[in-house]
């Protein structure tokens, strides 16, 4: 995995606990959106452009939600979006 995925592929990783899921994501680019099913230290210890918490459509299917982005991604001023 040293590329994005654009496409019907989920990669698996399988990981030991929550602090090594946070230092695996940390130790990589910011993510453009962030799912996850788990407590908010997720949202609190990581950066992402765009973060949904225990659900997957949301950003898809509300269009006035901003979908920025960190970093390269980014669009300027476009503030990160969070759906708890």
């Amino acid at each position: 995995m040293q590329e994005e995925i654009f496409g019907p592929i989920l990669p698996i990783v399988v990981i030991a606990n929550m602090d090594e899921a946070i230092d695996f994501i940390n130790a990589r680019p910011r993510p453009l959106a962030l799912y996850a099913f788990s407590l908010n230290q997720v949202l609190e210890r990581t950066s992402s452009g765009g973060f949904c918490g225990n659900d997957t459509l949301m950003h898809f299917t509300l269009s006035s939600l901003p979908f920025g982005g960190i970093g390269r991604s980014k669009i300027p001023n476009q503030p990160p979006s969070i759906i708890r």
